[in-house]
């Protein structure tokens, strides 16, 4: 369906949209970064149903990020042992928030800038087992708006703050059906430019709580009810170096 489809073809958009400003500017150096993220996941069931009760998660997981002028993204990795069978169970989350329309610039002093982003979240989460032959996978299309503090601490020092709420549709591979999800993002990040040789250093806190309700809306579909409901807290360290 292509409900399944759509979170891949937003990431390919997510990926190429960035800001008119930042277009300018994609291409120079300093403005990309790539590195290894630690987060702490707790992915818990929320619904009524046995179905889908042994995709819950809590615990680490490991990954790549990367950074650029109008972009975030994630990707993290865990195996742990499943809750309803003595299996194993991967869980993999694919995460990509960029900010798809020139900001509105609220206050822009020497130092600090205080702007109004308008973003768009994709998010991907499939958990599988060894011997499980129907994988869940859930994916999500997000749109908000929030608040971004940019202040210059030092001539190769910034700090960035970020903070949005989005909300949007949320849909699984097992069942032909659209649900509501919302999440609240927000990320501190420390940038410091020529760290090493030309290099610089990102380091960055993210947390987001996310909602996933296939059928958080009943106009979409009555016949899945609560079976496929889950709420996430994801706590995740990146760090990253700058070129």
């Amino acid at each position: 369906m292509w409900v399944n489809r759509a979170p891949f073809l937003a990431v390919l958009i997510t990926l190429v949209s960035v800001d008119v400003v930042a277009q300018e500017r994609f291409f120079r150096t300093g403005m990309h970064s790539i590195g290894l993220s630690v987060g702490i996941i707790d992915h818990k069931y929320t619904g009524n149903a046995d179905i889908a009760r042994g995709t819950s998660y809590q615990g680490p997981a490991f990954g790549l990020s990367y950074t650029g002028p109008q972009l975030r993204t994630t990707a993290l990795f865990a195996r742990f042992d499943g809750t309803r069978a003595p299996v194993k169970r991967t869980l993999v989350n694919v995460s990509g928030i960029g900010w798809l329309l020139p900001s509105f610039t609220l206050r822009n002093l020497d130092n600090t800038i205080l702007a109004v982003p308008v973003g768009l979240l994709v998010a991907w989460q499939r958990t599988s087992g060894d011997i499980d032959s129907t994988p869940l996978g859930t994916q999500a299309i997000l749109l908000g708006t929030g608040g971004v503090l940019e202040h210059q601490m030092g001539n190769r020092t910034r700090m960035k703050l970020r903070a949005m709420p989005l909300a949007g549709f949320t849909s699984t591979e097992i069942v032909n059906a659209l649900g509501f999800s919302w999440a609240a993002d927000a990320e501190a990040r420390l940038e410091v430019n020529d760290f090493f040789s030309s290099l610089g250093l990102n380091i960055s806190y993210i947390f987001r709580y996310q909602v996933w309700n296939v059928n958080g809306s009943r106009a979409f579909s009555s016949a899945v009810d609560e079976a496929y409901d889950y709420a996430s807290v994801m706590h995740i360290i990146s760090v990253e170096l700058k070129f």
